[in-house]
């Protein structure tokens, strides 16, 4: 995947100010989903995951207010404290904002942002699956250059299947291996689980693809965004999907656990949306 070069971050708010603003965001690390307030100040010298990523933000835009995040281990959880009016946005990925608005009209925008960092997604796996990590990598890389990972985010994020993703096949080979693969179904239409919790959308495509490249049988599972640490480590699988921050062309900053590696990404973004109830 090509590098996204660092762009700096604009925000847009389009709601009236207040003297805090609430966003919460998906807990990146699998840790505990974290609270709490932070000033300006904070911001400029941190060197926290999140906090470095909107230093730009606060500094330029909101030097008069609090930035409150909270962090949720999965975007139901996320939805509801919005309904509650314990955050004021839900901060996702554009893609991910334009579908929570497409399929609920009770949602509308209050902002956006581009993030000072590009932000992708790629493939985890415990250390001791460096093998498989590389032949994902593998795998992954030559799909990009083949142009299919283009065409698949075509067809299941940008194109009209995106509003409603359909259900995706995964071959099955006699006398293969078996992978598990851990999906949240919290970032639709990229990782997307249907209402019948069949897994559907973009990341399903991938791995159905990878599988049969790989002459491997995919199975996948379903686990909380915050909980796909524990699901590596306790055997129930064998990779997860996580997040990486590029930090120029050549250094990747990973916010990973001890003892988790990762593959080459496969899909990135940096505009975000904040998404709030009418």
């Amino acid at each position: 995947m090509k590098k996204v070069a660092v762009v700096l971050i604009m925000l847009m708010l389009f709601a009236s100010g207040a003297s805090a603003e609430v966003m919460g965001f998906l807990s990146m690390t699998g840790s505990e989903a974290q609270e709490g307030t932070s000033s300006p100040e904070k911001f400029r010298g941190s060197t926290d995951f999140m906090s470095s990523l909107f230093a730009a933000l606060v500094a330029a835009d909101f030097d008069d207010k609090d930035i409150r995040m909270n962090y949720y281990d999965s975007l139901s959880l996320m939805q509801l404290a919005l309904h509650k009016g314990e955050i004021n946005s839900i901060a996702m990925p554009e893609f991910v904002g334009e579908y929570l608005m497409r399929n609920n009209s009770e949602y509308k925008l209050r902002g956006f942002f581009m993030g000072r960092l590009p932000i992708a997604l790629a493939c985890g796996f415990l250390k001791e699956k460096k093998e498989l990590c590389d032949k994902f990598s593998k795998v992954i890389e030559d799909m990009e250059n083949e142009g299919k990972i283009g065409i698949l985010a075509r067809d299941y994020i940008t194109g009209p299947a995106s509003l409603n993703p359909p259900a995706v096949k995964i071959d099955t080979f006699e006398d293969a291996n078996t992978v598990t693969v851990a999906l949240t179904g919290d970032l639709p239409p990229l990782d997307y689980i249907a209402a019948d919790g069949t897994p559907s959308g973009f990341n399903t495509a991938i791995l159905a693809e990878i599988g049969r490249r790989l002459h491997v049988n995919i199975k996948p599972v379903v686990v909380e965004t915050g909980a796909r640490a524990t699901a590596l480590k306790s055997g129930r699988a064998d990779v997860v999907f996580w997040f990486q921050v590029f930090t120029g062309y050549d250094a990747v900053q990973q916010d990973i656990p001890e003892g988790v590696i990762t593959s080459t990404p496969y899909y990135g973004w940096n505009k975000f949306l904040l998404v709030g109830r009418k």
